[in-house]
This record gives structure tokens, sequence and C-alpha cells, in this order.
């Protein structure tokens, strides 16, 4: 299987207590582990995104609150922006197609919110799918990244 690491948006905005020692954990991993394929997801808000339109959210518009954790920022990797939940689009899609990609290793943040969306979106479109539990947290709440990891472990493997 060829397989990829998927860092969801570990940036600036989303570092709090619960989440503080989750970027250097994932520059630790990243190092030990081989992977096919390394690929970091940035969310950027816009007008034109759900957050923005209906609930007025108006942060993550860019930097630097939109910048990845200094820890893992200078590691080699393959980069996507997005404004939606999921880190599926169509251009990541392609991209795995050409590189072959049968299987996902998720981590990151939120847990209960992006890592849990892109899962089942991934699942859905045929991916094998892991979630590195260890690698995830929630900046919402410690409870929020429990709930989330209690439904992925439903469905993924966790490790």
């Amino acid at each position: 299987m060829t397989k990829a690491l998927v860092v969801i948006d570990v940036q600036k905005y989303f570092i709090d207590e619960n989440t503080k020692k989750i970027p250097q954990k994932i520059a630790d991993y990243i190092k030990k582990n081989k992977f096919d394929q390394i690929v970091f997801f940035r969310f950027i808000n816009n007008k034109d995104t759900p957050f923005y339109k209906f609930c007025q959210w108006k942060d993550m518009m860019g930097p630097p609150e939109t910048d990845f954790c200094p820890e893992i920022e200078k590691i080699s990797h393959k980069e996507f922006s997005r404004s939606i939940r999921s880190c599926m689009s169509e251009d990541f899609r392609k991209f795995l197609e050409e590189k072959g990609v049968d299987e996902l290793f998720l981590c990151g943040f939120n847990t209960d919110e992006c890592v849990l969306t892109t899962a089942f979106d991934a699942f859905d479109r045929g991916f094998k799918v892991s979630i590195i539990e260890k690698l995830c947290s929630s900046h919402n709440s410690k409870e929020s990244h429990k709930a989330a990891m209690k439904v992925l472990g439903g469905q993924f493997e966790i490790i």
C-alpha cells in the first residue's frame, strides 16, 4: 500500500492548553516514521465559507492565524489549503490518485471537526484510513477530542 501522512490544521490559531504539545509530537513522529507522502492542510476562512456566512466567524482569514506552527513548518511536505472541514477536495483526490496513495494516516487539529470529517469523507471515497491518536487534539475541549476518538474508533484503526 502507498501511504500518506495527512497533517490537518496545525496552525497557530488553534494552539491552546489542549493542543500545544501536538506540533512537536508530529515533528518527532515524522522523523521516526516513513511515509510515501506527507501532506499538510491549511485552513483559511473567507467571506464565502459557511463559517463566515452563517456563523459570522471572521477569524482565520490570513496570517498570522493561518501560519503553521514553527515546529512543523520546515518539514518537507505537499501543502493544500481549504475552507471547509473536510480535506477531501478534488485537487487533493487527484494528487492522491497521481501518487498511487490508497492509505491515509490522519493527525492534527481538530479531532472533533476536521479530522473526523476528513476520515469519513476519505473512507467514503475508497481510502483506508487510520487515526494517529497521540497526534490529534481539539482546541474545543478534551471532552470533544475524546468523544470524536470514540466515534472514530468504531470505524477506523486507531494507532
